[in-house]
């Protein structure tokens, strides 16, 4: 009996010596956790603030850290170091372009003077102030003028570009403007132009009488540029449509041409700054015509696209609100 009581005082005293032992264990292990879910909130909360663009955090290392807050430290820091050079490196590209924005914007400027004197001079010749000139002689004097006025066009156009890529379109809104009888005086002035290259501008108003809300001299310039693309490349038809229509609260201005048309592959391109296909034709571009069309057509809130098939022909519309809300 006595063995027995012996035997089973032992046993207890080693389950209890093992119950706390395991309970240390446990107590110690929490302890543990804690610190880790501190150390993960921590973490994530400096995280959630990276997410933002502020690398600029460091997270309190301590003694018994296991190593997240230094290896977050250290990624916070290579991140920062990364995002000065990448900051650096877009001022640099930033003062370079508008280094280059400003050369172009000098150059053409100095540009225009003899440009406009050449063009005087033409005049000048042709009206035989000068004396009297041939008939030949006058022929290759108006081709002349007419390259020379290709170069205003030109220098015009990157003048207008950096203009208003400093300074941005402002709009002069006209209300309850007569949409028909306004895009009939914009082909009427680019008649002229067309008969001289044997095409015919052709207008229908697919739609009732309306009016609506723009800057005319803007959207004038949008169509007129449309017209003027659309008689250079028409090179194997006579003749342009253009279309009116309403929608709803928009309207459109569809410009057809029914020429060679335009490669599918261009067709995303054709207005980025600078682009042109017109190095397929006897014209001369800057290829910022429709890529300014665009910055105008967006400016009132609208859209400009284009459709075209290979030897059929290209559309170009116009998709105006009534209203600029």
């Amino acid at each position: 009996m006595l063995i027995f009581l012996i035997i089973t005082s032992v046993f207890v005293f080693i389950f209890s010596v093992i119950i706390g032992i395991l309970a240390a264990k446990m107590i110690k292990l929490a302890s543990y956790q804690s610190k880790m879910e501190d150390y993960i909130k921590g973490a994530v909360n400096k995280i959630n603030q990276a997410r933002y663009g502020n690398f600029q955090i460091k997270l309190d290392e301590k003694e018994d850290d296991p190593g997240l807050y230094k290896s977050l430290n250290d990624l916070f820091e290579s991140i920062t170091d990364r995002d000065l050079v990448i900051n650096e490196y877009r001022e640099k590209e930033k003062e370079n372009y508008n280094l280059k924005e400003e050369f172009m914007a000098a150059l053409t400027h100095d540009l225009k003077v003899p440009i406009i004197a050449a063009d005087k001079t033409y005049d000048l010749l042709i009206s035989n102030k000068f004396g009297n000139i041939t008939e030949n002689q006058k022929e290759v004097i108006i081709k002349l003028k007419e390259s020379n006025d290709d170069l205003i066009k030109m220098v015009n156009s990157i003048l207008e570009t950096y203009k208003i890529e400093n300074s941005g379109i402002e709009l002069n809104i006209e209300e309850n403007i007569d949409v028909e009888e306004f895009i009939k005086s914009v082909v009427e002035s680019s008649s002229n132009i067309a008969k001289s290259q044997g095409k015919e501008i052709n207008f229908y108003m697919d739609t009732k009488k309306f009016q609506a809300n723009f800057d005319k001299m803007l959207i004038k310039r949008v169509i007129n540029n449309l017209i003027i693309n659309a008689i250079n490349h028409s090179v194997s038809t006579n003749k342009i449509d253009i279309h009116l229509n309403k929608t709803g609260d928009t309207f459109s201005i569809d410009v057809i041409d029914f020429g060679e048309g335009i490669d599918e592959d261009e067709i995303e391109k054709i207005f980025n700054k600078y682009y042109s296909i017109t190095n397929k034709t006897t014209r001369v571009s800057t290829g910022l015509g429709l890529y300014l069309s665009n910055k105008i057509v967006k400016k009132h809130k609208g859209i400009i696209e284009a459709e075209s098939k290979k030897n059929e022909g290209s559309i170009f519309r116009i998709i105006l609100p009534l209203k600029i809300l």
